[in-house]
């Protein structure tokens, strides 16, 4: 629906010298175009203010997006710190299993394997430890897995509705 306009060259610059009925003519040439005028920028104020609402909303829809993102993110950081601690526990303790069987090993082969043999049972009494702690710790990975899972099929669910 565009409407062009007549351009001001239509109307004369001196209405001084027209006629009644010319000024009349004209005069209702200009009332024609101003309600044309205001009615299409009626149309644009409605589809911008209709815009200006979608981005809006768009732009709320994001934060959400972006909120919930980062607090996943985060939780993936925590899982990843807790992976991290558990694989260095579980390294140190092998470490310290394998170092102390050796020495056993070698205390055997010189009849000093009683003195090796009270560190080697430390050392594995420690490995039982740090184990059972481990596994806690990975059932509360598993646990913020399963959070984080739910949480990112929620946001999929609430994006496509």
């Amino acid at each position: 629906m565009t409407t062009s306009f007549p351009s001001t060259g239509t109307f004369p610059a001196e209405p001084t010298e027209l006629q009644r009925g010319e000024l009349d003519a004209v005069y209702l040439e200009l009332r024609k175009s101003y309600r044309s005028l205001m009615v299409s920028r009626g149309l644009y104020r409605g589809k911008a203010d209709r815009n200006r609402a979608a981005m809006q909303q768009l732009e709320t829809k994001l934060r959400e997006i972006a909120t919930r993102e980062a607090s996943i993110r985060q939780e993936a950081y925590e899982m990843l710190e807790i992976v991290t601690n558990v694989v260095g526990e579980l390294e140190d303790a092998g470490d310290d299993l394998v170092n102390e069987f050796g020495a056993y090993q070698m205390g055997r082969r010189t009849y000093q394997g009683g003195s090796f043999i009270g560190r080697l049972v430390k050392a594995v009494a420690t490995f039982i430890r740090r184990w059972t702690s481990t596994k806690q710790q990975l059932e509360a990975i598993v646990e913020k897995q399963q959070t984080m899972q739910a949480t990112l099929e929620d946001g999929i669910d609430g994006t496509t509705r």
